[in-house]
């Protein structure tokens, strides 16, 4: 018994060597890949300018500088990096530097960026535009984008017609990418990172102007369908002419909706301002008719009740508007 033990023995052993030997090889690059950090490239942004932005073709216009500052010379990010989601429509002025082991490379950008802009609460929205950069030919496990806060800043002289310009900030992020892009050599199940930095400014409209001045013609209508109910019951032509002059120029309000935003499903709040006023004319023309069949048999009756009618009214639509506005 003891002779059988002793002459398995070895191979026993040898067992254990070959399996301890396959397990450090197999964990051995899992161990490696983990200490390993990926390469940090520093990139910033110099924002020149937002030359336009339209709300109804989702996209705006940018004019900035780009630097980024890396070790080695296998990569060359001021030459492979691009714009998600938008185009480069021009890249000059490019400056290339060597500062001690750094590579420092720069370039004047202008690019268009298309962006499904939040326009429930137009024309009291307020934007985060989004500059972000991508390098399709670099692996987000090896390289990393770090945002040079330090450095990025704005331009004093940017004017946006709306708005007001806020504040910014920068950061670096990994995107991933479930598709091996019909490459059949790789499994369907492959994901591509690339590593992505993103420039966001906040937009902000200033007061309230901008929002009169564009429903004045809006509030204009619905104020010359209240103005009927001062008018005695008996006439109905010219209360009727009233509100279908209001009518009229409550449309322009609503055609200007639709040329100033983009195709939507939901109910903004131009929408909402809109058809409260439609609904306030409707209203009042049917009033319109019953108050003046009432004043044929009691006119005295009549005139009281449009008082009230108009009073209600007026009182429902300022604090149906007020509702709409304040509730975001």
């Amino acid at each position: 018994m003891n002779q059988k033990f002793s002459a398995a023995r070895p191979s026993w052993v040898w067992n254990c060597v070959l399996f301890f030997t396959f397990l450090c090889a197999w964990l051995s690059p899992v161990a490696h890949s983990a200490t390993d950090s990926p390469r940090v490239v520093d990139v910033g942004i110099y924002l020149n300018n937002i030359p336009s932005i339209s709300l109804k073709e989702k996209k705006f216009q940018v004019d900035f500088v780009i630097w980024f500052r890396w070790t080695g010379e296998d990569i060359n990010p001021i030459e492979t990096f691009g714009i998600f989601n938008g185009h480069i429509d021009a890249k000059d002025g490019i400056v290339t530097k060597q500062i001690g082991d750094v590579r420092y490379a720069s370039a004047h950008v202008e690019a268009t960026i298309f962006r499904n802009f939040d326009v429930a609460h137009y024309p009291l929205d307020n934007q985060t535009l989004k500059i972000q950069i991508e390098d399709s030919k670099a692996d987000g496990r090896l390289i990393t984008y770090r945002p040079d806060k330090e450095n990025t800043n704005i331009s004093s002289k940017i004017t946006v017609p709306g708005w007001a310009v806020g504040q910014f900030d920068s950061y670096g992020s990994v995107t991933s990418y479930k598709t091996n892009y019909g490459d059949i050599s790789l499994a369907n199940t492959a994901e591509t990172r690339i590593p992505r930095y993103t420039f966001a400014i906040d937009l902000k409209r200033s007061g309230h102007g901008y929002f009169l001045k564009y429903f004045s013609m809006l509030f204009l209508s619905a104020a010359l369908t209240l103005a009927g109910f001062a008018v005695r019951a008996d006439l109905i032509d010219t209360r009727f002419f009233l509100s279908t002059s209001a009518i009229f120029m409550a449309a322009i309000t609503g055609g200007s909706l639709s040329t100033s935003l983009p195709e939507t499903d939901e109910f903004g709040m131009g929408d909402q301002l809109y058809h409260l006023t439609m609904g306030l004319i409707f209203a009042a023309t049917i009033i319109f008719i019953y108050l003046h069949k009432a004043s044929l048999a009691d006119p005295a009756r009549a005139e009281r009740l449009s008082a009230r009618w108009g009073a209600g009214l007026a009182f429902g639509y300022v604090a149906a508007t007020l509702l709409i506005v304040t509730i975001r």
